[in-house]
C-alpha cells in the first residue's frame, strides 16, 4: 500500500503538533506516513500516496497563505485522492464548549464554517472531509492582552505564566477522523495499481462543525 501524506502550515507551532499526532496515529495503524511542512519541502506527484491530510492554522479569520497556495497548485491531484482538511483555530474552542450559551456556540460555529467556506472559495478545492479542530493558546504567539481575550473566548482558566501552553485539541476525536480516512484508503488501495518504480517517495528528506464528506465519518471534534 502506498504511504499516507500529512502536509501542514502553522503559525505558532501547534498545527505541527496536530500533524505529528496524525502521523503517529497512522503509524499505530501499521501504515507508512510522511509528514511535511508546506513551506519547506518539495513533493513528487501526489498519486504516489494513498491519501492526503492537510492541516492549517487560522489567524484573523484566514488559513495560512502557504496552504492556500499549495492547494491551488495541487488541486487536481488532491481531487483524485481521499482527503481530509483540518482547520485549526481557537474559535472551535468556543463552538465546542458545552458550558457556553447556545447563541454564543452557534455564532462560533458559524464563524468556523465561514472560514472553511472561504478556504474552498479561495482554492477551488472541496476536500472529502473538512474538520474544525480546537487549537492551543501559546505564550510565543500571544501577548497579555490577547491572552486575556482568549481566556474570555475559551471560558476556561488560562495561566498567566509566560512559559505555559494551553491545549484545547480533542485528540480522541482527531484519532477518529484519521481512523475513518485510513479505512477508506485501505479499501481503495485494494484496486489501485502498484507505485511506479524509479523516483523516490520524496525528493528531499522530510520530518519523520465536521462538514459532510463523500466517505463515512465518525463523530469528532494553531
Amino acid at each position: 500500500m502506498r504511504p499516507f501524506l500529512v502536509v501542514y502550515a502553522t503559525g505558532t507551532g501547534h498545527t505541527r503538533h496536530v500533524a505529528e499526532r496524525v502521523a503517529d496515529r497512522i503509524r499505530t495503524l501499521a501504515h507508512e506516513v510522511q509528514i511535511q511542512d508546506v513551506r519547506t519541502e518539495a513533493l513528487p506527484p501526489l498519486e504516489r500516496y494513498s491519501a492526503v491530510i492537510l492541516a492549517a492554522s487560522v489567524h484573523l479569520g484566514h488559513h495560512e497563505r502557504e496552504m492556500v497556495k499549495f492547494v491551488r497548485a495541487r488541486r487536481r491531484e488532491l481531487e483524485r485522492l481521499p482527503t481530509v482538511f483540518l482547520s485549526v483555530s481557537l474559535t472551535e474552542v468556543a463552538a465546542a464548549d458545552v458550558h457556553r450559551p447556545d447563541d454564543e456556540r452557534l455564532e462560533a460555529r458559524r464563524a468556523t464554517r465561514k472560514v472553511l467556506d472561504d478556504f474552498v472559495l479561495e482554492t477551488g478545492w472541496r476536500p472529502d472531509k473538512a474538520v474544525s479542530i480546537a487549537g492551543a493558546l501559546t505564550d510565543t504567539a500571544y501577548g497579555p492582552l490577547t491572552r486575556l481575550l482568549m481566556r474570555t473566548l475559551a471560558h476556561r482558566t488560562v495561566p498567566d505564566e509566560p512559559t505555559r501552553q494551553v491545549v484545547f485539541t480533542d485528540w480522541a476525536a482527531l484519532n477518529g477522523v484519521v481512523d475513518s480516512l485510513v479505512r477508506v484508503a485501505v479499501e481503495r488501495s485494494k484496486g489501485a495499481p502498484p507505485v511506479p518504480p524509479g523516483e523516490p517517495a520524496l525528493r528531499n528528506a522530510v520530518q519523520a462543525l465536521t462538514c459532510p464528506g463523500r466517505w463515512p465519518s465518525r463523530p469528532g471534534g494553531a
